[in-house]
């Protein structure tokens, strides 16, 4: 997964612009500074949604749903960070940026951990369907499991 720099970060947050992201969603209307409007993530009958466009960010008074234009798409649209990133690079015309710093290291420690922990799915496994598991399979099955759950 790339990481992207916190430069790049910035400089998204600064040229997209969250009003212009937000209103296909939602009616806004300006309140001094902030824009206010209904929340597109639950019914309201009263704006309880402000987006605050000198710090790139929304919040929600209603249901607490908050975060920068990114949590937004990704809240919206149901997208992951990576997908939000990318659509936005495409719709304000943005370089997405190469394989940015993905960190090699913390890959492998990952990949080593996902292995280590399949290896000991199987150790007790192996050990709860053995004779001297049998104790504990009993237990298991009282509780209402079945052996394939």
């Amino acid at each position: 997964m790339p990481r992207y720099s916190e430069d790049f970060l910035n400089q998204l947050f600064e040229i997209c612009d969250i009003e212009q992201v937000i209103s296909p969603y939602t009616e806004l209307r300006r309140r001094g500074r902030h824009l206010v409007g209904l929340c597109p993530f639950h019914n309201e009958r009263t704006p309880s949604f402000v987006v605050y466009p000198e710090t790139h960010s929304f919040y929600c008074f209603g249901c607490g749903a908050a975060g920068t234009v990114i949590q937004f798409l990704q809240r919206a649209e149901n997208l992951d960070f990576q997908e939000s990133v990318k659509t936005l690079c495409d719709r304000f015309n943005i370089p997405l940026p190469t394989e940015v710093s993905a960190d090699s290291s913390l890959a492998g420690k990952k990949k080593r951990m996902f292995e280590l922990n399949k290896e000991a799915a199987r150790f007790f496994h192996s050990c709860l369907f053995s004779v001297e598991g049998k104790a504990g399979l009993d237990y298991y099955i009282s509780r209402g499991y079945s052996k394939t759950t």
